[in-house]
């Protein structure tokens, strides 16, 4: 006679066995999926800095401002003063920051009102596509072999079962 616990072990062993073949069966369509994502999300980017500078210009002032400490490559936060004579430190920093080092003055052209939206004077969205679409690229030469290779592998692995069948 068998124990209980052997049964149930056992059904739990197949049914986990059966559910990480259908994962791993899906493997290539998740690379795909995480490849299209980042693609995505890379756009949805780009578009979000088309559309700051959009707000920018409608309301666009010009001033300059100081580069504070703690700032680095990607994120630069800098000191200015408003139309309205308020001094404003954006919290997310501004906008195009490549090159920048604390304690450099420069100017910056901010959305009058909304004040926290600045960018480097001269600096647009623009600048952004050719670093976008190198990740882009970049993306596409990884996930896109990824794909076919899993594909492949899945497709042979599917044919000798069906020929064994």
């Amino acid at each position: 006679m068998t124990s209980p616990t052997g049964d149930v072990l056992t059904e739990t062993r197949a049914l986990a066995s059966r559910l990480l073949g259908r994962v791993r069966y899906r493997v290539p369509e998740f690379v795909a999926g995480i490849g299209c994502t980042l693609v995505v999300l890379a756009l949805i980017a780009l578009g979000g800095a088309f559309l700051d500078d959009f707000r920018i210009e409608a309301n666009r002032a010009t001033t300059a401002a100081t580069v504070l400490e703690g700032s680095d490559y990607w994120r630069s936060v800098v000191r200015f003063v408003d139309d309205e004579g308020r001094l404003q430190t954006p919290a997310s920093g501004i906008h195009y920051p490549v090159g920048l080092t604390p304690g450099e003055n420069i100017y910056v052209e901010y959305d009058t009102t909304e004040p926290t939206r600045v960018r480097v004077a001269g600096r647009t969205a623009v600048d952004g596509i050719l670093p976008i679409a190198g990740g882009i690229a970049v993306v596409g030469v990884v996930f896109g072999p990824a794909y076919v290779a899993l594909r492949r592998r899945r497709d042979r692995k599917v044919g000798r079962t069906a020929a064994r069948g």
